[in-house]
């Protein structure tokens, strides 16, 4: 029994198999489409009552998805988003408009949070 455990192929095969449940574990577990960030100005404070929209990129065009206004904090949040690529910018009326950034995720609707806010520019 201790051979056959120890083969080379039980190895790799065992190895390869404890990763694809790894992997599927934690898609199970991080895969809510929960999209989250900030939006500041040029000053670098929070922008409350900022639009940020939402849009799927597909081969040929950005289709709008979703759109959402900030809290008093300047933060955001999409929910049951099941999007892979997809691009986010904000605007704000009298404060300015961010550049539309975009974001390739590793499955579809994993959860993201935004590393660096949207600035907005007038």
């Amino acid at each position: 029994m201790r051979r056959i455990l120890l083969n080379r192929y039980t190895v790799v095969f065992g190895a390869i198999a404890v990763a694809v449940m790894t992997w599927n574990l934690y898609v199970a577990t991080h895969r809510h489409g929960r999209i989250a960030g900030r939006v500041v100005g040029p000053d670098g404070r929070a922008v409350p009552g900022a639009t940020v929209t939402l849009r799927e990129r597909t081969l040929t065009t950005l289709e709008l998805r979703a759109a959402a206004q900030t809290d008093g904090t300047g933060g955001f949040v999409f929910v049951d988003q099941r999007v892979h690529h997809f691009v986010l910018e904000a605007a704000k009326l009298g404060v300015g408009r961010s550049e539309r950034n975009a974001y390739r995720l590793a499955f579809r609707g994993q959860n993201f949070s935004l590393s660096e806010p949207l600035r907005l520019q007038p």
